[in-house]
């Protein structure tokens, strides 16, 4: 019968035998026996060579397999019955089956873009020019921001004055109106009347000398500014045409005889 010790105890066992006493003390009953210790790794002190552990036998490299499971044999019958099955399943429920088979296919999303924002009120920043023609016509258009062609527009200004009034046009003036932007003050920048007093001083000073007795508004912004003028403002009680901006006119020939068509039912 075997039974473990600590190892203190085996230390003590050991100490024992070496000493000749091979019978000790266990409790009120001596007990006899044979301890076995692990060997020692190192040399001992007093020249005995201690019990070297068997080498472990090294296997080959080349002779271990990983296990291979046995390869179970398939009856025939049984083969054949499910492919039975499988061609009944792909006959009972098509639209399953040929769903599955379809290509995938990569579908691209919408990608969502933010809205443009959209300006309200008068357009910002604006740039225009106004003609006094004949003391009989005011001419206002509207101007890109980097307008170069200043002399083309003014004859295209006098031929159509000369067309319209049916006569020489001496004497004429010419007047720039520009609105710089969007007010930085945050308490004003929803305001328009700072624009729409600009322009109203810019239409007065063009008129100052001698009312007109009709008025040309070519372009947009001309247009949006003039509606945003109180009704009681003397130039809206004048006849009055819509057209295209003169620079317009210079770039598309063709809405010259246009303009002349509107000009004509307007002011019949």
């Amino acid at each position: 019968m075997s039974r473990e010790l600590s190892h203190h105890q085996a230390f003590q066992t050991q100490c024992l035998k070496e000493l000749g006493v091979v019978s000790w003390m266990q409790g009120q009953t001596p007990v006899q026996g044979e301890v076995f210790r692990t060997p020692q790794p190192w040399a001992r002190a007093d020249g005995v060579t201690p019990i070297a552990p068997a080498q472990p036998q090294i296997i080959p490299e080349s002779t271990f397999k990983p296990p291979v499971p046995a390869a179970t044999a398939v009856d025939e019958k049984q083969k054949d019955a499910s492919v039975a099955d499988l061609r009944r399943q792909l006959g009972a429920a098509p639209e399953v089956i040929v769903e599955d088979l379809q290509p995938i296919e990569e579908i691209l999303a919408p990608v969502e873009t933010t809205a443009p924002e959209i300006a309200l009120g008068l357009p910002i920043p604006s740039q225009m020019c106004a003609y006094m023609l004949a003391g009989q016509l005011l001419l206002i258009t509207d101007l890109p921001s980097s307008f170069q062609e200043q002399d083309q527009l003014d004859k295209l200004a006098l031929s159509l004055a000369k067309a319209l009034l049916k006569q020489e046009v001496g004497e004429w003036s010419v007047a720039l109106y520009q609105w710089p932007g969007k007010l930085k003050n945050h308490h004003l920048v929803q305001r328009q009347d700072w624009a729409v007093g600009a322009f109203e001083q810019f239409l007065h000073n063009q008129s100052a000398s001698q009312m007109p007795q009709r008025v040309i508004l070519a372009g947009d912004h001309c247009v949006q500014y003039f509606a945003a003028l109180a009704e009681q403002h003397p130039l809206k009680n004048l006849p009055r045409a819509q057209v295209h901006s003169l620079p317009q006119m210079l770039r598309i020939p063709e809405l010259r005889k246009e303009a002349w068509q509107v000009m004509q039912r307007s002011f019949a």
